[in-house]
């Protein structure tokens, strides 16, 4: 009788230190999930980010053989169009506005009731010279708005539903170094990070 005290299972103490310890694992990890990268969930990357320059067209006041837009999950150049199979042929068209200026115009912008497969495109300034902006944020998109900048204005790119198989956005960022107004044409620079969820926006294969 005097033992009782003494008849609680022996390593109680050290379960529960287990258990404590497992969740607060699990609540390390989820906090890194949710606020980092997430890198290591990814798909080893594939594509090399590369810096292309391109012209482009003004959708107005060009003639209709001439390229207006740019698919960026295969970096072409199109003449926006409606497939016959139903699917569109670009992610974003150019514009020239009446004060000289340059309009992206996101496909939803442009075929208001698009096809499936047509992605949801956010846009938004940064700040930053298109060579300094290594990395794309996750949040501050417009999506499916058109923005009006100026040349020589880096703008950043999400591209979602896209074709990654788990949902994850693709990112880019683009450059107009010049308009030639009486060309109607517009000379740009993108680098488009082909790996899904990749946010990585320097030339070579991305870590993260």
């Amino acid at each position: 009788m005097g033992n009782t005290l003494s008849a609680r299972p022996i390593g109680a103490p050290r379960i529960a230190r287990r258990a404590l310890s497992f969740l607060a694992l699990i609540v390390t990890v989820g906090g890194l999930v949710a606020c980092g990268d997430n890198s290591n969930l990814l798909s080893p990357a594939n594509s090399e980010n590369t810096t292309r320059s391109f012209s482009v067209f003004a959708l107005s006041g060009s003639p209709s053989a001439l390229p207006a837009a740019y698919k960026f999950t295969s970096e072409t150049l199109e003449r926006p169009q409606v497939l016959s199979n139903g699917a569109v042929n670009f992610d974003v068209a150019f514009d020239i506005t009446a004060e000289n200026r340059v309009a992206i115009l996101p496909v939803r912008v442009v075929v208001p009731l698009p096809p499936a497969g047509a992605p949801v495109v956010g846009l938004q300034r940064s700040d930053a010279a298109f060579s300094a902006l290594e990395r794309a944020p996750t949040r501050g998109y417009v999506n499916d708005t058109t923005l009006v900048v100026t040349a020589g204005q880096t703008v950043l790119v999400q591209l979602q539903g896209a074709g990654c198989f788990l949902g994850d956005p693709y990112y880019a960022k683009l450059v107009v170094d010049s308009i030639v107004v009486p060309e109607r044409r517009l000379v740009v620079r993108s680098l488009v990070n082909r790996n899904c969820g990749y946010r990585a926006l320097t030339e070579g294969l991305p870590k993260n």
